[in-house]
């Protein structure tokens, strides 16, 4: 494509900045021949000046329009689908399977998101009618529905090169909402994001969206970032990172005029409670389970588990032993890029004086095993860095005495994004519950927390500091909602109310109206 290295301020390609980057193979630390131009100042106010543009014309669209352009996007994906998995593979290391499942993932979720708007869920309409007789006050007709925010700026996340990056979530459900999306791409998969971002725009073009709906910005520092989070034109921000990189920008936020919202998912440990009960009746079969999850594509998701608080006994030996031949018999896998696996030998190494390890994980270059530590109640409570994030493949298992002590434990968790139970007594899973809700945004029974199925039931979002706003989904069709915000419709015309709703009076939208989401 031509339009590699540059930036893309709408339908236009520009490559003013004398800064350029290049693109890395995390397998040899070896840069791609092409140079890629950092956005200007210039160019973020354009783009800036284009997206507010666009928005303007985009929220006034007929909705039918916006769904059939949402449809469109994921036929074109598949039509350059060879292309877009060559350029994954290569900048992060990740295998084709990796990119394979991921791939799907995004067509899923633009065909999904437009399903949500096609029926009327995203909108959220609630009709009530008026009552002039009602005494002693006249009651008015209200029509409440949800409205596009404005441009929403969305940054690339490094490991997910496709499902929550250009072509990713927070993308789909801002064009869904209404929303111009300007993507500040991860400097770490250039080329990938910006192949995504060009036929994103052809689909664009050929629907006659405003020039502008989409402007894609690179940059691998943070001053593009700060830039545009900071700028009054901008009314939303999507972010999936570390936690300093989230408490970074909502600091930025924090000195804008005008408030607005990050919606960032952050750091998570996602922790496993492994029952006497669970223990003593499949000890192997979830060691295993629990092993395969931590060395998944060498732990780097957002929902790898990073802790295990178990009930000692005495299947935990074995339990424990199981663990670490699948770890030591493990292949190494490449990490995503050099900054990353950087960070996180520094990670192990400073657990190390906090924890007892059981196996250390072998490395060559960006290439890991997982490490496996265990601690007991008592240091746990005693340190509270024992808990947190290291991103990577790395599991720490935490040795209780009983029910108590694991209770003891969770109280003192930060929020996470998921949390496991391992159970086979309903009066242990009912006790627990109270713990794992109090600290997570998603509970899984007898299962890990790898693998965020697209629903409109989600929640992939937890208490700080998992996500910033723990009353919304990255996830499913309620992640629309970051990028709306409801009005009200008082005195208006049951016609006029009529012709605002015509695109969705259909069967399925009068499910969602009796609470049947099929």
């Amino acid at each position: 494509m031509n339009s590699l290295g540059k930036n893309h301020i709408g339908y236009q390609e520009s490559g003013l900045g004398n800064h350029v980057f290049f693109g890395v193979d995390p397998k040899n630390n070896q840069p791609f021949e092409t140079p890629f131009h950092q956005a200007s100042s210039e160019e973020v106010d354009e783009a800036l000046t284009k997206s507010q543009g666009a928005f303007e014309a985009y929220r006034l669209i007929p909705i039918e329009k916006r769904v059939q352009f949402l449809q469109a996007i994921p036929k074109k994906l598949k039509a350059n689908k060879e292309m877009l998995i060559h350029w994954f593979c290569a900048e992060s290391g990740l295998p084709k399977d990796r990119a394979e499942v991921e791939f799907a993932r995004s067509c899923f979720q633009f065909e999904y998101y437009a399903k949500a708007v096609e029926t009327g869920y995203a909108l959220e309409i609630k009709l009530d009618t008026a009552d002039p007789d009602r005494e002693p006050n006249p009651k008015p007709s209200l029509t409440k529905l949800n409205i596009p925010v404005g441009p929403v700026v969305v940054f690339g996340a490094s490991n997910f090169p496709f499902a929550y990056s250009t072509l990713g979530g927070d993308v789909a459900s801002a064009l869904a909402a209404g929303c111009s999306v300007i993507v500040k791409a991860h400097a770490m998969h250039p080329h990938t994001s910006s192949v995504s971002a060009q036929l994103i725009l052809d689909v664009a073009k050929e629907h006659g969206m405003p020039d502008g709906i989409l402007c894609h910005l690179l940059a691998e520092d943070f001053t593009v970032g700060q830039q545009l989070v900071q700028d009054s034109r901008v009314k939303a921000v999507g972010f999936t990172g570390s936690i300093g990189g989230g408490m970074a920008l909502q600091k930025l936020i924090n000195e804008r005029e005008e408030p607005i919202s990050l919606y960032a998912e952050m750091g998570s440990s996602n922790p496993i409670v492994l029952t006497k009960s669970a223990l003593e009746k499949r000890a192997s079969a979830i060691a295993k389970q629990i092993s395969a999850s931590v060395l998944l594509n060498a732990g780097q998701f957002c929902t790898s588990p990073g802790l295990v608080f178990v009930e000692t006994s005495a299947n935990f030996d074995a339990f424990r032993q199981e663990v670490a031949r699948s770890f030591s018999e493990s292949e190494l896998q490449c990490m995503l890029h050099p900054g990353i696996s950087k960070r996180y030998f520094e990670r192990v190494k400073q657990h190390a004086a906090l924890v007892d390890v059981v196996y250390a994980g072998k490395y060559e270059g960006n290439f890991i095993q997982p490490t496996l530590a265990e601690v007991t109640a008592a240091q746990f409570l005693a340190n509270p860095r024992i808990q947190e994030e290291i991103f990577g493949s790395y599991l720490t298992l935490i040795k209780c005495a009983g029910e108590t002590e694991i209770q003891q434990c969770l109280e003192l968790l930060q929020g996470q994004l998921t949390t496991s139970l391992y159970s086979e007594e309903e009066s242990e899973i009912t006790g627990y519950l109270p713990y794992l809700t109090a600290k997570s945004g998603r509970i899984i029974l007898n299962g890990v927390p790898t693998g965020v199925e697209v629903s409109f039931a989600q929640q992939h979002g937890g208490p700080f500091p998992s996500s910033l706003n723990s009353y919304f989904t990255s996830v499913g069709w309620d992640a629309i909602k970051r990028f709306q915000r409801p009005v009200a419709f008082q005195n208006f015309s049951e016609d006029f109310s009529a012709k605002r709703m015509e695109f969705n009076q259909n069967e399925t939208f009068l499910h969602f109206l009796n609470g049947k989401y099929e």
